[in-house]
């Protein structure tokens, strides 16, 4: 691989972390429903929605962290890679590999109707998809992988993890 070529990965690397740092809005804050609310959800309504059960905040954090763990694993590989002066493809796609099956693994632990366990099951997918491309640059840089990632990211603010990816 010439010097060129890992340039623009190395530089597509770094503006997709730059980008996810900055782009979109805000979280709202959370808000926690009335006691009265809640009292009313537990007197007899057993129909509650599954997706709706399924929002462990306690339990989504825990995935987000798990996911920040594997994206920094990840992330750290890369940049090892990239300053050892050798070419750092291989190192790419095992790290692109790593985290697609990092994040499918812990996706799994998480609950059917949650918003970061589907989050993170699509950025695993995107990941798998980066991997085993012909031109990982280019997928790296596909409106679905990135939109995966932003998903993710606002996902897991909502709990409280910033997972820059």
């Amino acid at each position: 691989m010439n010097r060129a070529r890992f340039l623009t990965i190395v530089l597509a690397c770094a503006s997709v972390v730059a980008l996810s740092a900055c782009g979109g809005e805000e979280p709202s804050p959370v808000t926690l429903p009335s006691p009265s609310a809640t009292a009313s959800a537990t007197t007899g309504a057993p129909s509650e929605s599954p997706s709706a059960a399924a929002a462990d905040p306690a339990a989504d954090k825990k995935l987000c962290a798990s996911a920040k763990k594997i994206a920094d694993d990840s992330r750290s590989a890369v940049v090892k890679a990239a300053t050892s002066g050798a070419d750092p493809t291989p190192a790419l796609k095992q790290a692109y590999t790593d985290m697609a099956k990092g994040m499918a693994a812990t996706a799994a632990t998480g609950a059917a109707g949650s918003e970061v366990t589907a989050a993170l099951t699509a950025f695993g997918t995107e990941a798998g998809k980066v991997a085993t491309a012909a031109d990982m640059t280019t997928a790296a840089d596909s409106p679905a992988f990135q939109q995966a990632g932003t998903k993710a990211n606002a996902a897991c603010r909502k709990v409280g993890v910033d997972l820059n990816f």
